[in-house]
């Protein structure tokens, strides 16, 4: 994670050889973590100039214009993507995420199902999909079952973990979903989400301590989420 260290040396990868498609795509997805859309997108674009066939490309550049606030042009370039390779499930993937944060819920379902026609074992949409469905409380059965195939994959995924705990929990199983989130927390320690969840389910089974002691660590990884911190000044 030292980016600009990271940046200095596809740079000068860039000096030797100007035509390296695979530094401009590097530079482009550092310039996104580093949350330089603009600066990002262009070099990815050069990247796509060089090489406009190549499904990563669109699939990286979707993933900056979302990191960006950018929504609809996330949409507008992985459509450019899947019209050229409508069989790569990343895209689909990709395309599925943005419609998530777009609150478009039909749009999600969607372009995870076509996910798993293409690829039955991508494990990410497996349990992107089930956890949608546990988040709602709507289709938990399915919701169980396809968070379930998801850890076959990656049994020590600690977001995975997290949405069978979260399932487990809509379910009324309440011992195991305290099982698996403390798992997934021992898994991913300064996670907000899986801390806001451990702390739901403390205060369900009547733990109100541990349960404040979680939201606490919960706000402290997240302290914008004033959702949660409404709720911790009420409890």
């Amino acid at each position: 994670k030292q980016y600009d260290k990271a940046l200095i040396e596809y740079q000068k990868m860039l000096e030797i050889d100007q035509n390296s498609v695979d530094a401009y795509l590097r530079m482009g997805v550092l310039k996104g973590w580093l949350k330089a859309t603009e600066e990002a997108i262009g070099f990815l674009e050069k990247a796509r100039t060089m090489d406009p066939k190549r499904p990563e490309i669109y699939r990286i550049m979707g993933s900056v214009y979302l990191q960006g606030g950018q929504a609809e042009k996330a949409i507008e370039i992985l459509k450019e993507g899947i019209t050229l390779d409508s069989k790569n499930a990343d895209l689909h993937f990709e395309l599925g995420t943005v419609y998530d944060k777009l609150k478009q819920f039909d749009g999600v379902v969607k372009e995870m199902e076509e996910t798993l026609r293409l690829d039955p074992k991508h494990a990410n949409a497996l349990n992107y999909l089930g956890y949608s469905y546990a988040d709602r409380g709507i289709k938990l059965k399915e919701a169980l079952s396809l968070i379930e195939r998801a850890l076959e994959l990656r049994p020590e995924e600690g977001a995975y973990v997290d949405s069978l705990g979260w399932v487990y929990y809509r379910l009324g199983r309440l011992d195991e979903a305290l099982e698996q989130l403390n798992k997934a927390v021992s898994l991913m320690p300064d996670d907000a989400v899986i801390l806001e969840h451990l702390g739901e389910i403390y205060l369900k089974k009547g733990l109100r301590t541990e349960a404040r002691e979680m939201w606490i660590r919960s706000l402290e990884a997240d302290p914008h989420n004033q959702a949660l911190t409404d709720r911790f000044r009420q409890e």
